[in-house]
């Protein structure tokens, strides 16, 4: 037991043996204050309240009562019995703390000790809130005049005197105890230390690990974690790329000048640092770039935009030094940077630094103080608008190259490229598909191929039909067809709505000549009418616009015009969302109202909402009187053509999809000539199928034939055991 001064004197021998009664296992440090605090402190770690539950006067309460009777009669059977008296003193604590206290103050001398008493008695002082109005010293230095011994031997605990080393012997007042203090704050001390010396190993710690990232960053995370190798041997030439010859006419000129210098040169010439190519996705810019290395026979080195940025500051502007100092060393060459918008964005202040950084390392090795001879610089990106104007201005990259999408003869020619690879059927039609991929790229193209020799292959077919291209282009246009099931009503429903689209498009002029039309659900539609146009087209006219419209309203129409106004479905709602789109566009865009007054005025559709409401009143009556006008010439001619509608209708029903040539003979009621031909061409394809198989089977069987069949000895050469040594020698 540790103590300090109370009431500013070191306290004698009446507080030990006041701390030897109570007998505490815990450690007790008693500080400066009244000694009431000092003693609860010391015993605190037994001194708990009781609550009764259900007040002084419950049921519980009345149990202790009983209790407490019953153990007076028993304590004052042997008033000496301090394990008694400390369970009397426990009943009466949950109901009378005082009466608890008055017992052990008029009790026994010998009660201070058992451990228990005092445990209990400190608790009623404590319930009863007594406990600083209590004078403890006196009263039980007046308990332990009963002598040492009989407090030794009454203790139920382990006794006092051995906190000390040996037995305590107590002698008279007048003599002095000694007492050896213990410095509590020799052990605070200690755990400062213990901490100090924990934080400084943490400390040093971390200092290590982040000294051996900072060492792996340029090894594991810089630049040298992809090496920079530029390709020697590029393959890819100019007749590789199609459908873009006017882009391949102005890129010329870098070929040229990497192949001969001193052609440009010599008259002070000086080309372009750099070429910038946009486009849409998937025109072919990558492919020119490799094309442009291939045919001047130079080193080609790749990057991605994306590549220059790391977790680290300063990582993306290392990268461009290094690429730059790669390039020097194989000069000439081309460097091709593909999406270059991710580090050449405009710029402002709310940038990251690092972007900044890496931006102004690729400016300085475009066009700084040092000149950068032989290298070539080829950026690609979809977002032109969206790059710094630092980086396109004249002597960086300042050639601007829009890669267009293909038009009809590209289309054709990219189509040709990709189909000398595949086995084709005889009735595919190359220049048809290409019609019908109006505003495709040579990525859509190859797609549309690889998806039907994809199926013909599953099929196990010899060869790619026009039908699987067909699929194909729906495939990727559309959607997947849905083979949902549906009910005869639902069918001759659609039939009759594509049938009215098919024949306004057939009976319009100015409209496109229909292709194939279909009554199988794909994508989000129940049924599609496709059209082709029978030339590339580049503007539209009044009557076109207004032949599209009348194809729109050709659905809505025919469905009036069969089913009644009531039974006239919403599936119609595309057809009308176009329509009013268009006829908006004519009105605002192409100054095309029907109003000969109505000025030829550009406004914009997204700022319609803001014009003023007489405006806006004048713009939707005009938009009105196209789409009014457009429905009424489409009822009417299916109104005059109802039986062609009906027989086209019964067509759809039985065949589900008709192309062009079997829709002119639905119109004429010959569904029976469809069907036989589409028996023939069944039986055609059946047929060379089975030739196909049967082939593949005699050519398995020669083959297990051969490999069964031991080689046979050369005659002119003999075997080696035959060999002897002048044969050998020469």
């Amino acid at each position: 037991v540790s103590f300090k001064n109370m009431h500013g004197a070191r306290l004698g021998r009446r507080a030990m043996r006041i701390a030897n009664a109570l007998q505490c296992t815990s450690r007790a440090v008693c500080p400066r204050g009244s000694l009431g605090p000092s003693l609860r402190n010391a015993a605190g770690v037994g001194v708990r309240g009781y609550v009764t539950r259900g007040g002084p006067d419950g049921l519980h309460a009345q149990a202790w009562r009983r209790r407490a009777a019953q153990l007076q009669r028993a304590h004052e059977a042997a008033p000496d019995d301090f394990r008694r008296l400390a369970d009397l003193m426990k009943a009466l604590n949950h109901f009378d703390p005082q009466q608890a206290q008055r017992v052990f103050e008029q009790g026994p001398r010998g009660a201070v000790g058992s451990r228990d008493a005092v445990r209990e008695y400190l608790r009623a002082l404590v319930l009863s809130n007594r406990l600083e109005y209590v004078d403890l010293e006196s009263l039980l230095a007046r308990h332990l005049r009963s002598g040492p011994v009989g407090i030794l031997e009454q203790a139920d605990g382990p006794p006092a005197a051995q906190v000390v080393s040996g037995p305590m012997e107590l002698k008279m007042p007048e003599v002095p105890l000694k007492v050896t203090l213990t410095d509590s704050n020799r052990r605070q001390v200690w755990g400062l230390l213990g901490t100090a010396i924990s934080m400084l190993i943490m400390v040093a710690g971390f200092s290590v690990f982040a000294e051996g990232v900072a060492g792996n960053v340029p090894k594991g995370l810089g630049t040298n974690s992809k090496k920079i190798t530029p390709v020697e041997d590029v393959n890819t030439t100019f007749n590789d790329v199609k459908g873009c010859d006017e882009v391949k006419g102005e890129l010329e000129e870098i070929i040229l000048y990497l192949k001969d210098p001193d052609r440009f040169t010599r008259l002070g010439a000086k080309l372009p640092k750099g070429v910038m190519m946009s486009g849409s996705p998937g025109t072919g810019k990558t492919l020119l770039a490799r094309a442009i290395a291939g045919e001047a026979g130079v080193p080609f080195i790749q990057a991605s935009g994306s590549e220059f940025e790391e977790m680290f500051v300063g990582v993306g502007a290392r990268r461009i030094r290094d690429l730059f100092t790669e390039a020097r060393k194989h000069a000439p060459c081309i460097v091709f940077i593909d999406e270059i918008d991710a580090v050449g964005s405009k710029r402002s202040n709310r940038d990251n630094t690092a972007v900044r950084q890496t931006l102004n390392q690729l400016l300085v090795e475009l066009d700084g103080f040092e000149q950068n001879n032989g290298i070539v610089v080829i950026c690609a990106t979809n977002f032109p608008e969206s790059l710094d104007k630092a980086l396109t201005r004249p002597g960086r990259l300042d050639k601007m190259v829009m890669v267009p999408v293909p038009d009809l003869k590209g289309r054709i020619e990219i189509l040709t490229l990709y189909a000398a690879n595949l086995l084709l059927h005889d009735n595919v039609d190359l220049v048809t598909l290409a019609r019908r991929t109006t505003g495709m790229t040579g990525a859509d193209l190859f797609n549309i191929l690889n998806i039907a020799a994809v199926r013909s292959s599953a099929e196990d077919l010899p060869s790619v039909p026009m039908s699987h291209l067909e699929e194909a282009f729906d495939r990727v246009v559309v959607g997947l067809e849905r083979r949902n099931p549906m009910s005869d009503y639902e069918k001759n429903l659609t039939a009759y709505h594509e049938g009215g689209h098919t024949l306004v498009s057939m009976g319009t002029a100015g409209s496109d000549p229909v292709h194939k039309a279909t009554i199988m659900p794909r994508g989000q539609a129940l049924g599609i009418t496709w059209s082709i146009p029978e030339e590339e087209k580049y503007s539209e006219t009044v009557c076109e616009l207004k032949a599209r419209l009348d194809v729109l309203m050709g659905g809505k129409a025919a469905e009036e015009l069969i089913f009644g106004p009531e039974k006239v479905t919403a599936g119609c709602s595309s057809d009308l969302q176009q329509a009013t789109r268009l006829a908006k566009r004519m009105v605002m865009n192409f100054g095309m109202a029907q109003d000969a007054h109505a000025a030829p005025i550009y406004m914009d559709l997204d700022d319609y909402s803001q014009l003023s409401e007489s405006a806006r009143r004048d713009i939707d009556g005009k938009v009105q009187a196209l789409l009014t006008d457009a429905y009424a010439r489409s009822f009417s001619y299916l109104k005059g053509h109802e039986r062609e509608l009906r027989y086209l209708a019964e067509a759809m029903v039985e065949f589900e999809t008709l192309s062009a040539e079997e829709i002119e003979l639905a119109t004429k009621g010959k569904s029976k000539v469809i069907a036989q031909r589409r028996k023939v061409t069944a039986d055609y394809d059946s047929k060379e199928r089975q030739e196909m198989l049967e082939k593949r089977k005699t050519d398995a069987d020669r083959r297990s034939k051969e490999k069964s069949v031991p080689p046979t000895p050369s005659k002119g050469r003999p075997r080696p055991a035959e060999i002897d040594a002048d044969t050998e020698d020469e």
